[in-house]
């Protein structure tokens, strides 16, 4: 009975083996971190297509969310100063906006959504009095 379970344990392992091949190096994630002194949002694993910024003021007009134009390239950095031409800024209400606009000393999260198939990585950063990310708060990836 135990030589049938080992052999049983083995075959699993064996075959298994392909998928977690394939799961580990084809696998992107959502890791992202934040350079305060440039301001700019950098992907650790891939290119950024869905990028949510929001505060925690419980505001809704304090949404924002950065999307990549149909038919442009992705890129592995966002800078919040000046937001590539491949991306589309929107607010709230799905407007198109031509900056992002953080408010002064306040906590913001940033959110990466551009692979679907992991779950998001959640940046926290304060601004300063001028509205700049002064310092990043946590990481979760």
């Amino acid at each position: 009975m135990k030589k049938i379970l080992s052999v049983f344990l083995f075959l699993l392992c064996l075959l298994s083996l392909p998928f977690l091949i394939f799961l580990l190096f084809n696998s992107q994630g959502n890791g992202i971190e934040l350079d305060i002194s440039s301001s700019t949002i950098i992907s650790k694993n891939g290119k950024l297509f869905n990028v949510y910024i929001y505060s925690d003021n419980d505001s809704i007009e304090d949404f924002q969310f950065i999307q990549l134009k149909e038919g442009h390239e992705a890129k592995r950095k966002i800078s919040l100063t000046s937001v590539d031409s491949n991306y589309v800024i929107t607010d709230w209400r799905d407007h198109q906006v031509t900056k992002i606009f953080l408010y002064s000393n306040r906590k913001y999260r940033i959110e990466n959504h551009s692979n679907g198939d992991t779950s998001p990585s959640i940046i926290m950063f304060m601004t300063d009095s001028l509205g700049k990310p002064a310092y990043q708060m946590t990481d979760r990836y």
